[in-house]
């Protein structure tokens, strides 16, 4: 199918145009043009809106009373639709620390409902981000699921899962994890750093070997020390590391964003939810893996006080960083769209409004509430304020 777009605002790949239109045929962006118009051509009109790239959300466990360790088709599906109607068009399908089996079957489930097919936001892929952590800031991740690194088993859930698992979480203190994090990188695989209680040192040789994501900046990391920068202090000072921030102003105080900001830059931010499956739903008692969470004002906790996930929209976390942090519009739906994509190796396709890129875009208006997602050309949610004109080029 072709078709044209129009929009008051399009954020392109380096600037933001006004008053232009996107021209799409099948799942590819044709062109973008200002206010070009095709006779014979089938139009959406969104004046008045904002056309951003399609979000990608690099680590979600669940949403909407779903969670990726449900480790069924029903499971992801509904966790897909609720991205969509949130403005996400793709993501990877996050584990916890739990059994062995469990985390196995998860990854094999998220491979086959890949090859099924989605209705909503499409699962690029898994990220494993537990076991293979250490007991100091671990988290909500169970101290009793928590594992040594063994070549044979990581390399067996790999091939059992078709190859389709993406990141993988290494604490680098563990044994083993520099020429294991050396071997995974080879394969194609991420590696991210996080639960870890690992030195500046040990975190330096990590990244030196492959690593290069430090999993939700400032939580679950050793923290910065004038004397002992740990991994907070790597992440900050070493540019080959992107940092994954969870911009919910729970996790991270603005302030301190701000300080990730000027010392990492905004192309090496990479906007998360680390949503759990509270997301969407009323304050209440929950679980998140293996472990009972309390949801109080939107914020998921263990009952020892610890931050067990979060509730956050990705888009919201967009909205954060531009009122709250005071980044630029362009440079915050980058965080949340072409860094994820520049991460996992798939920005030639994915990622930002481009000629000849995948059509996954999302519609938002003046206040970053999403009007329209449309994923490889198709529109696959459309909020019921949305009163836009359907017509002819």
């Amino acid at each position: 199918m072709r078709y044209l777009i129009r929009a008051s605002e399009i954020y392109c790949e380096d600037r933001v145009l006004k008053n232009s239109s996107l021209i799409i045929n099948d799942d590819l962006i044709e062109n973008i043009d200002r206010q070009k118009n095709e006779e014979n051509l089938d139009a959406i009109d969104l004046t008045g809106y904002k056309i951003i790239p399609g979000l990608i959300d690099l680590h979600i466990h669940g949403a909407n009373g779903y969670d990726t360790m449900d480790s069924n088709y029903e499971a992801l599906n509904e966790i897909s639709k609720y991205l969509a109607e949130n403005g996400v068009t793709a993501f990877l399908a996050t584990t916890v620390t739990a059994d062995w089996k469990k985390v196995k079957d998860a990854t094999i489930n998220i491979d086959k409902t890949m090859n099924k097919g989605v209705e909503g936001a499409v699962i690029i892929g898994s990220y494993i981000e537990g076991p293979f952590i250490t007991e100091k800031n671990r988290g909500a991740h169970p101290s009793k699921f928590i594992r040594r690194l063994d070549y044979k088993e990581i390399n067996g859930m790999i091939k059992d899962s078709n190859e389709s698992i993406k990141v993988i979480t290494i604490a680098p203190e563990k044994e083993g994890a520099l020429d294991l994090i050396k071997f995974l990188t080879t394969k194609g695989l991420k590696v991210s750093i996080g639960h870890t209680n690992a030195t500046f040192d040990q975190t330096k040789k990590a990244i030196q070997n492959g690593a290069n994501i430090g999993v939700h900046v400032f939580n679950g990391m050793r923290g910065f020390h004038h004397r002992e920068p740990g991994v907070v202090g790597a992440v900050l000072a070493i540019d080959e590391i992107y940092a994954e921030l969870i911009a919910d102003m729970i996790h991270v105080h603005p302030e301190a964003i701000k300080i990730l900001v000027k010392c990492k830059g905004a192309n090496k931010i990479c906007l998360i939810s680390d949503c759990m499956r509270a997301g969407g739903l009323a304050d209440g008692e929950y679980k998140l893996g293996e472990l009972e969470v309390i949801v109080k004002d939107s914020i998921p906790r263990l009952n020892s006080g610890s931050l067990a996930g979060s509730t956050l929209k990705l888009i919201d976390g967009v909205k954060n960083m531009i009122e709250k942090v005071g980044v630029s519009p362009l440079e915050a739906v980058h965080m949340a769209s072409l860094i994820p994509a520049k991460i996992l190796e798939i920005d030639d396709e994915f990622g930002s409004i481009q000629k000849n890129k995948r059509a996954n875009l999302t519609v938002i208006d003046d206040y970053y509430n999403v009007i329209m997602t449309i994923i490889a050309g198709n529109i696959v949610y459309k909020n019921k304020t949305y009163r836009g004109k359907r017509g002819r080029g």
